[in-house]
């Protein structure tokens, strides 16, 4: 029976281009700056490392810990990004991404099959799982960003001041760094419309027909819920020392799919225009609330 031949070069060249394709497709899933000469080295290492297979002698550096070092040496070299968080999102996309390539060339060969006992391979079946893991990473990425993570990303949220209660949807905000200056607990940020039911009148008079900042400021410091007010110090694009009227709250519930997270005297900070141009929410989430 005459044995396979397995030539090196052509074994290289396919694991070059298979590897450069899931990084660069994990590069755009985790949103990292894609560096070319950095997908190449990496792609260049990983066609050496899959030509290092067909020496039987190397069979140590092939075995199921090695090859989760040598993944971990490949994403640090092709993707390293600024932190932790983004090299392990990145790694979770390689993996991902690298049983999806598999999967697909699998299963084109089986389509292809003419035998029941055993699948055919070919180049084809190979190109598949490329362009699948390209169709990935030019339409991953906008589906993750525009429909995905923000469905996962919203709770149902039910603020809770005396005996009146709001409820709206919140949005996980891990760049809100909001903090109560007197008990340094994390601020949630809710529009003032959403609001609006819960208040006072005298404290919606004061927020709805002031003039100005300090007249507003004033006629705050006399309403029914003065004790209730804070004034949150915070910095944003085109406003660097801006102040945020907070009002808290006794209790604030946020929904966790079949688990609620109770958090009490939280200040809300009011924003007086809309959060959300589509009003898909109308508050911002601390993520220390969803922990």
């Amino acid at each position: 029976m005459n044995e396979p031949i397995v030539y090196a070069d052509l074994t290289f060249l396919i694991n070059f281009i298979i590897d450069f394709c899931i990084l660069w497709t994990a590069a755009k899933l985790a949103t990292i700056k894609i560096s070319y000469t950095k997908l190449f080295l990496a792609s260049v290492l990983g066609g050496f490392y899959a030509v290092g297979y067909l020496f039987v002698e190397l069979a140590v550096w092939y075995s199921l810990p090695m090859k989760l070092i040598f993944s971990f040496l490949l994403v640090g070299l092709g993707l390293w990004p600024h932190s932790w968080n983004k090299f392990k999102l990145a790694l979770l996309y390689f993996y991902g991404i690298s049983f999806f390539v598999a999967g697909a060339t699998l299963a084109t060969s089986l389509l292809f099959a003419t035998n029941q006992y055993y699948f055919t391979f070919s180049y084809i079946c190979l190109l598949a799982g490329i362009f699948g893991a390209l169709l990935i990473g030019v339409y991953g990425e906008k589906y993750l960003m525009q429909e995905l993570i923000p469905k996962i990303l919203k709770y149902q949220v039910c603020l809770q001041f005396a005996e009146l209660s709001c409820s709206g949807q919140g949005f996980l905000d891990t760049g809100n760094g909001l903090r109560d200056p007197m008990s340094n607990k994390p601020i949630l940020v809710a529009e003032y419309n959403l609001l609006k039911p819960c208040l006072p009148d005298d404290l919606n008079e004061a927020m709805d027909t002031s003039l100005s900042e300090d007249e507003m400021l004033e006629k705050l410091s006399y309403s029914s819920w003065a004790n209730r007010l804070r004034l949150i110090p915070f910095s944003s694009i085109g406003k660097k020392n801006g102040l945020l009227i907070g009002i808290r709250a006794d209790e604030v519930v946020v929904n966790i799919g079949s688990k609620k997270k109770l958090h009490k005297n939280i200040i809300i900070g009011v924003y007086i225009d809309k959060l959300s141009s589509e009003g898909s929410y109308q508050m911002l989430i601390p993520s220390e609330m969803v922990k």
